[in-house]
């Protein structure tokens, strides 16, 4: 399957976990519907939880935006989505919050973050958007991921995150992140790269687009541009750069 020509993959700026900003975190309600009020593309990021349900956040661990100890998939989704982010009142959402609250209104590019229960959590998240009217890719660093979900919907645009040095804990697990091995067989639409690393030979081959992430300032954002199909941002607007919190189009 080749990427349409008007797809969002080909240029639609991407705002990294919605449009947050200071008083708006990550991931959270108010940073897609800024993220909306822009007309920005959506990355976001979904786990499964203890009880087989698919909620909203990025990290593994719950510390760093809650301030409560432990990870998410030890926690079911009725104790996540009570949880506060960032000290705010905006709370984890489930994803299908998440869906009903874009409801199509700009695109969405959905990371699976790694689990241990791959083919569930792919079929789960495939249900949650089997009829979802919006347009929308899939992305994840875990090859495994990404072969289920050509297995089980290869007509769904998927796309592999890599990067050069990644957090992984064996070297073999870094090596596949950097060089992308299963790609032969996976077959993604796209690649995510890490901007930093950029550029790299590997990252784009076999026809696949180039997107990159996450970048934070306008000096990035000119270095990778002509380098890339589309970038993943924060903290910048790509049309006029440096746009602060609560300004809009």
């Amino acid at each position: 399957m080749n990427i349409p020509a008007d797809s969002f993959l080909r240029g639609t700026p991407v705002a990294h976990r919605g449009y947050h900003c200071k008083g708006i975190p990550e991931n959270s309600m108010a940073a897609f519907e800024r993220a909306v009020s822009f007309g920005y593309a959506i990355e976001t990021d979904v786990h499964l939880t203890k009880d087989g349900q698919i909620i909203v956040f990025h990290d593994d661990d719950l510390a760093r935006m809650t301030g409560e100890s432990g990870l998410v998939r030890d926690r079911t989704a009725a104790e996540l989505t009570q949880l506060h982010l960032g000290g705010t009142e905006e709370r984890i959402p489930l994803f299908s919050e998440f869906l009903g609250k874009v409801n199509g209104r700009v695109p969405l590019l959905i990371e699976l973050k790694g689990d241990p229960n791959r083919a569930e959590f792919v079929a789960k998240v495939l249900a949650e958007l089997k009829d979802y009217k919006g347009e929308f890719a899939l992305q994840s660093f875990d090859p495994r991921i990404l072969r289920q979900i050509k297995k089980q919907a290869p007509h769904i645009l998927r796309g592999q995150l890599a990067c050069k040095n990644s957090g992984q804990k064996s070297a073999f697990s870094r090596w596949v992140v950097r060089f992308m091995p299963m790609n032969f067989l996976n077959k993604p639409h796209f690649i995510s790269y890490c901007s930093a690393d950029l550029p790299y030979r590997r990252a784009k081959r076999r026809g696949a687009l180039l997107l990159c992430w996450t970048v934070r300032n306008e000096d990035e954002y000119l270095r990778v541009k002509p380098l890339v199909d589309n970038v993943i941002f924060e903290n910048i607007r790509p049309e006029q750069l440096y746009v602060t919190c609560g300004q809009h189009r």
